[in-house]
């Protein structure tokens, strides 16, 4: 079963230690929880074999009843372990679970994959970690139409009884994630860093929120912060929990097309949005696209290419007016009009929010869209300004 932190310092002692031995290899501390499922199994192993005996032996087959080589210090180190301070740093306002490969409640799916991480730590639910998931991905810098569409599809995936995984970066993550929430359904967020340093820190409020009916899960010791490999394991783990992945809006080469690479290779399904050639951060979209992903244009779609069948025939509204994007014979106009346009798609936003979301002083937004409209690009609505072509 899975352990749950903080109830006995001296147990977590030694689960965490346990943990800290991944950097004798993933693959190497897999096949040991797979015989020698906790620390209270390795302590108690106290058998010698000739392998005991050679702990300088680099590669051992544990796949036999031989124990690995260093088994003696491994049970010394486990043995020896100190209570972890890093556990009074994570907030106790939900449970905190540590999950290995031999308990029934891993995720089943990632359980399939050849590169499983050996180990998870859970903030939260144990159950969202079995539940039948969909996972989210796109762009940290998402258009409004791409933030729009998140919240669509993830709204219908919610409402289709799934729960929705994602990475909690900023853009297209955090939108899912909050979407998800927002429609009372259940989000699990993946980290690249211990659970202790949530990544990025701005979203910490979120993965407190989440945890509170779905999960936050680390593949990384406690104490682990984020480094440039980890972004490209956590993405493989991300994939891993499900059997589809959905691009949003993705740029190339973006991290979000390294997701999508490692759902092909898992053998999982990819779908994705179909964008406009003059939106730059559909690009790796439309390279998915020509590579076979599942074209995603409504809810519809998205319930028909997971087999699943949709509860409320309101939830089949079209979602392809938001990937609409820049239109197509905009190439002649200045740059700050082109961005304009890239932001606002088929829908109508006000002026204030497209002058936030480019960071931009209002009254320069004010002038962009004065242009565009006189120009007739554009037309202001009771809703604020969109596109006409």
């Amino acid at each position: 079963m899975a352990h749950q932190l903080g109830l006995d310092a001296q147990a977590d002692a030694r689960w965490i230690a346990l943990t800290q031995t991944i950097e004798r290899g993933a693959g190497w501390l897999d096949q040991v929880l797979q015989r020698w499922p906790s620390p209270e199994s390795i302590l108690g192993d106290n058998e010698r074999s000739s392998h005991d005996q050679c702990e300088s032996s680099s590669e051992t087959n544990l796949k036999t009843n031989h124990r690995p080589a260093g088994w003696a210090s491994l049970q010394r180190f486990i043995d020896g372990a100190s209570p972890n301070r890093l556990l009074r740093c994570l907030p106790k306002s939900s449970s905190l679970y540590l999950v290995t490969i031999a308990d029934p409640l891993y995720p089943p799916l990632l359980a399939e994959c050849s590169d499983r991480p050996p180990f998870l730590f859970v903030q939260g639910e144990l159950d969202s970690l079995t539940s039948t998931t969909l996972s989210v991905v796109g762009t940290r810098k998402p258009s409004l139409d791409g933030q729009r569409a998140a919240t669509d599809l993830t709204g219908a995936a919610v409402a289709l009884g799934l729960t929705v995984v994602s990475g909690l970066a900023l853009g297209i993550d955090g939108v899912a994630h909050q979407a998800a929430l927002s429609a009372k359904g259940n989000t699990i967020a993946v980290l690249p860093s211990g659970l202790d340093q949530i990544y990025p820190s701005r979203h910490r409020r979120l993965a407190q929120n989440i945890a509170k009916s779905g999960a936050v899960v680390s593949e990384f010791p406690l104490g682990t912060p984020p480094r440039r490999h980890h972004f490209h394991r956590r993405n493989r783990t991300l994939s891993g929990f499900s059997r589809a992945t959905l691009v949003i809006e993705a740029g190339r080469p973006s991290g979000t097309l390294i997701t999508a690479s490692a759902a092909a290779d898992q053998g999982r399904d990819v779908m994705t949005l179909p964008w406009s050639i003059y939106h730059p951060e559909g690009a790796g979209c439309r390279y998915l696209l020509d590579a076979g992903a599942t074209l995603i244009q409504s809810t519809e779609d998205l319930a028909h290419s997971l087999d699943l069948r949709i509860p409320d025939q309101s939830m089949t509204q079209s979602v392809a007016r938001h990937a609409s994007a820049v239109p197509v014979q905009s190439e002649g106009l200045p740059l700050d009009q082109r961005q304009i346009l890239s932001l606002l798609g088929r829908e109508s936003h006000p002026a204030e929010t497209l002058a936030l979301r480019l960071d931009w002083e209002v009254d320069r937004c004010l002038a962009c869209l004065s242009a565009l409209e006189v120009q007739g690009w554009i037309q202001k609505g009771p809703k604020g300004y969109g596109a006409m072509r």
